[in-house]
């Protein structure tokens, strides 16, 4: 045939291009919110390495130190860890022998650090300190260290009052020397009376004899 009319088996027998060509082999065609959602799984492929890890709370540091001997018994115990505290979900408790409970009072916080409090005169043993606190993304986090005390504080003996010793007194004194004065005056009276008896009693006998002689 000839004319406008096409040639048989050519142009009736060419095969359509695919539908699909269209949009996978030209992105620009691609739908914007497809588009979009391509561009913010880019940016979130990006970002999210570099983001920053949620880390737990760790213990950095404490007084006394995990497994030390001290000479004496402390005051306190001191904990210092890797983040803030939160001051109500810190808890921190110290046993001693026989698992009794020393500590007084409630820990302090202040930043990443924490004070608790002991009894005083504490005796010699074994001690063991139990934590437990909460991190920034609220992980609770607990441990336990022990240290021990090798010597018991001696109490110091309150000095008892000494004896005051009066001194002796004088009347006692003066009343025995008069008892001697008098004993020695006594004595001397006695003598002159004795002596004046015997001169008499000899005066007399010689009178005596006197007055006989001239008879």
């Amino acid at each position: 045939m000839t004319g406008n009319f096409p040639a048989y088996r050519t142009d009736y027998l060419k095969p359509a291009p695919p539908i699909q060509e269209l949009s996978v082999h030209r992105p620009h065609l691609l739908p914007q919110s497809a588009r979009l959602a391509a561009a913010l799984l880019a940016v979130l492929a990006v970002l999210l390495p570099a983001a920053p890890a949620w880390a737990h709370n760790a213990l950095r540091e404490s007084t006394p130190s995990r497994d030390a001997r001290v000479p004496s018994a402390p005051r306190q115990v001191e904990l210092v860890f890797a983040e803030r505290l939160d001051p109500q979900f810190t808890t921190i408790a110290v046993t001693g022998p026989g698992d009794a409970a020393v500590t007084a009072g409630a820990p302090a916080v202040s930043g990443t650090r924490a004070t608790q409090p002991v009894n005083p005169d504490l005796p010699a043993g074994e001690y063991t300190v139990s934590y437990r606190v909460v991190s920034v993304d609220g992980h609770p986090v607990q441990g336990s260290f022990a240290f021990t005390v090798t010597s018991t504080p001696t109490r110091s003996a309150s000095p008892t009052p000494s004896a005051t010793i009066s001194p002796p007194s004088a009347a006692p004194a003066a009343a025995a020397a008069a008892q001697t004065d008098n004993a020695d005056g006594g004595s001397g009276a006695a003598v002159v009376v004795a002596v004046l008896a015997v001169a008499a009693a000899g005066a007399g006998v010689l009178i005596r004899r006197v007055r006989a002689g001239r008879r």
